[in-house]
């Protein structure tokens, strides 16, 4: 497959209904809350384990 076949198979937005296009919107600002959410809890956690380790170690205050 072509760069060009490829290009033309991609959904576009062009022909999309409104309703497809909200809905479309809608999703994607969705999936951005999760990603968002997973990166916080993945820092928390990386913070958490590093604030533990520092504690243990003597290092904290």
């Amino acid at each position: 497959m072509t760069e060009a076949d490829r290009i033309s198979v991609t959904p576009t937005t062009a022909n999309w209904t409104p309703e497809q296009k909200a809905e479309f919107v809608r999703r994607r600002r969705g999936r951005n809350w999760a990603l968002f959410g997973a990166m916080v809890a993945l820092c928390l956690l990386i913070y958490a384990i590093a604030v533990v380790k520092l504690y243990h170690a003597g290092h904290m205050w």
